[in-house]
Order: C-alpha cells, then sequence, then structure tokens
C-alpha cells in the first residue's frame, strides 16, 4: 500500500509540472483529485483481495482438520518370515539394473587408485563417501596396491565387532606380540612404541559410521590409531550424518581426505545383520538393537540395564532371572531409583523395546536380558564408558 502510494505520488508531480506547461492550474488541480479518488478504490480493492485470501487459507486447513488414523502395523498382517539363506536366494534371481553404468563408473573409480596411495603416503587419510555400497571399492584398492604391504579390512557393520578385535589384531598379527593388556590405552601406548620403526600398516575401515563403531569410546580409539605414525585409514561412511561423529579436535587426528565415490551398488553386504520383520532373528542383531535402542534412553535408564547385565554375566549360564524385589534393592543401592513404581515405568520401557523379559515362577517375577552371554559382555565392552 506505502509502496502504491508512493508511485502515485510521484506520477502526480510528473503530471503536474508537465501539465502546468500546457495548461492552467484549475485543470491540474481536477486531474490529482481524479488520482487520488483511483488511488483509494485501488487501495480498498487490494485490502479485500487479501481478506479474501485469508479466508481460502483458513478453509483449505479447516476442511482438512482432525483426519482419521490408523494403528494397524505391519505385525497385524501375520506375514511369514524368511530365512538368511531363502532371502538371499530370492534377492539373486532380482535383475540388476545399469549394470553397464555401474561398471563404468567402478572403472573410472578405479583410475585413482595411484592417487589415493599417493595421499595416503603423503599422511592423509581417506574418507569415501557416496550413494552405493564402497565396500568393493576398498576390496579392489587392497588387491591392486596393497598386496604387498601390511593391511588389514575392517567390517565395521559387523554386529560383534569390538575396538578391543581391532587393537588385538593390530598388535598379535602385524606386531607379533603374544602379551596380554590391562585396557585398550595400553595397547595404544605398546601400539604407539612398536609401529615407529614399523613398515607403514593400512587399515581399510568399512562403514566407520556403523552402529557398533558410533559410540565415543570407537571413535576415539580410532582416532588415536589414525593420528600414529605409520598408520593409514582409508574408510567408508553412508549415513547422511556421519561428519557429525567427529568434533575439531578429532578430526584434526583423522585429517580425512574427502573423496567421492558414488557407486550407486546395493548395500547387499552392509544389511546383511540389520533388523527386519520379514527376516528371522538371530542372536547376532541383537547387539546392534541394545546399543541404538540404549543411546536414547536417559541416564538412570542407561544404568538399570547395565547392572542388570553385569548381574546376569556375574550369575553365568545358569541365571534364570532376578526377583524384581531383589533388583529393586539393587537399584537403590546405586541411586538408580527412588520407588518401585519408577522401577516398574522403566521395565515396562525395557519391555516395549524387547530389551528385557520376565516371567513368574511360583507367584515371583524374575527379570531377565534374552540375549547370549558372550553377546551381553560384548555389548558392555562396547558402551562402557
Amino acid at each position: 500500500k506505502q509502496w502504491y502510494q508512493r508511485r502515485v505520488r510521484g506520477f502526480d508531480v510528473s503530471e503536474s509540472s508537465s501539465s502546468s506547461s500546457s495548461s492552467s492550474s484549475g485543470s491540474s488541480d481536477d486531474d490529482e483529485e481524479e488520482l487520488s479518488i483511483g488511488q483509494r478504490r485501488r487501495v480498498i480493492d487490494c485490502d479485500d483481495g487479501a481478506g479474501e485470501n485469508k479466508e481460502n487459507i483458513e478453509s483449505y486447513f479447516h476442511s482438512r482438520k482432525g483426519g482419521n488414523t490408523s494403528n494397524k502395523t505391519l505385525h497385524d498382517l501375520q506375514l511369514e518370515e524368511l530365512d538368511h539363506n531363502k532371502t538371499v536366494k530370492l534377492l539373486s534371481k532380482v535383475k540388476i539394473k545399469y549394470s553397464r553404468e555401474k561398471a563404468a563408473l567402478f572403472a573410472d573409480h578405479c583410475q585413482y587408485f595411484p592417487q589415493w596411495l599417493i595421499y595416503l603416503q603423503d599422511g592423509f587419510n581417506l574418507c569415501l563417501y557416496g550413494v552405493g555400497s564402497k565396500r568393493q571399492i576398498l576390496l579392489s584398492f587392497a588387491k591392486k596396491h596393497l598386496k604387498h604391504r601390511l593391511h588389514m579390512v575392517i567390517n565395521g557393520y559387523f554386529p560383534n565387532l569390538t575396538t578391543r578385535d581391532v587393537l588385538t589384531s593390530i598388535t598379535r598379527d602385524m606386531l607379533g606380540s603374544e602379551g596380554t593388556f590391562k585396557s585398550v590405552q595400553d595397547q595404544i601406548s605398546y601400539i604407539r612404541e612398536s609401529i615407529s620403526s614399523h613398515h607403514p600398516i593400512y587399515l581399510l575401515i568399512n562403514n566407520i559410521d556403523g552402529s557398533i563403531l558410533r559410540s565415543e569410546k570407537a571413535q576415539q580409539v580410532l582416532a588415536e590409531l589414525a593420528s600414529l605414525e605409520n598408520i593409514r585409514v582409508i574408510a567408508t561412511v553412508d549415513h547422511i550424518n556421519s561428519p557429525l561423529l567427529w568434533d575439531e579436535h578429532r578430526a584434526q587426528l583423522f585429517n580425512w581426505l574427502w573423496v567421492d565415490c558414488t557407486t550407486f551398488d546395493s548395500y547387499e553386504d552392509e544389511t546383511s545383520t540389520e533388523s527386519s520383520i520379514m527376516i528371522k532373528q538371530t542372536g547376532a542383531l541383537a547387539l546392534s538393537s541394545m546399543t541404538f535402542v540404549l543411546r536414547s534412553l536417559t541416564p538412570n535408564a542407561q544404568g538399570i540395564f547395565r547392572l542388570l547385565a553385569n548381574y546376569q554375566l556375574e550369575c553365568g549360564a545358569d541365571f534364570q532371572g532376578i526377583t524384581f524385589q531383589d533388583f529393586y534393592l539393587k537399584c537403590r543401592e546405586k541411586f538408580l531409583v527412588n520407588s518401585d513404581a519408577t522401577l516398574r515405568t522403566q521395565l515396562t520401557e525395557f519391555r516395549d523395546h524387547q530389551l528385557i523379559k520376565s516371567r513368574s515362577s511360583d507367584g515371583t517375577e524374575l527379570l531377565q536380558i534374552p540375549v547370549d552371554l558372550k553377546i551381553l559382555r560384548q555389548f558392555l565392552d562396547n558402551t562402557e564408558s
């Protein structure tokens, strides 16, 4: 409105100046009066149009208010669950699209392998990103250029992987150490002292942003390894938020050089251990599931679950469950709960996520984590603060 008024005033001035040279001042006043009347009419028309638009917008959202929602889930369909072998067999029958274009793209990436090796020898670590699985890229690079060099392939998507396994493979298989270490830091210190006079070791980490390696502890261990002399790291990432794993300090330790390696290949190997309602679950999937769910819980809830896990490990394979009252007293001793109602609320959340199961024995409720002791021990190692 204000913009329109300024334009009209300017028009009045120009018209009045031109008309003054050709007509009398009386006719100029009449023209200005007519323009002001037209101006008011246009402003009123604009106000009416804005009001109509507002009514139309409100009526649109009002007509779509209060839509009905369904409480049905995929579990209600009672679909037949497939085992892993049958799933692989069915997927092998699916025709691969654009195979020629994918092969050309793969060959194009392979042309840069010599340049990658130069980057690694200059002290950089490579982080491969892009759409599609990059596992075959890593294996091809290792086959062509690391055949006569010490290297190790680490599959970050494997649910049983731990940072201790990675460190043990380096100290035992590559550095020839047969000793034992009290902690992870002792292993890193040994590697730091031994690697300075050793040939370079190349670590090929497929899915460094995998669910098992996303913890603060795992990323810190890998970052310290990547910063050591004579250790080179080439890793792949697939999650869109992968750069958020590393703060400024860890990013400096990794010293990444980012390389676009879009392949459009399927994530067949990376998703082989993922949970799906269409595929029968195995014990190997429980570790990644527990780790993922527990990270979304409160610190007290995590402490309650770890307390039950530690107690179950102490009891061993003969553990049949702990009574609710005994577990409540243990939680009270650790200041994790202040009432039995709080504990029952937390246990209900655990049941919803299928982290624990309870059964009744002689009228007494027994609590238990339904996973193997080996997986439970790996879970505690991964989530250790």
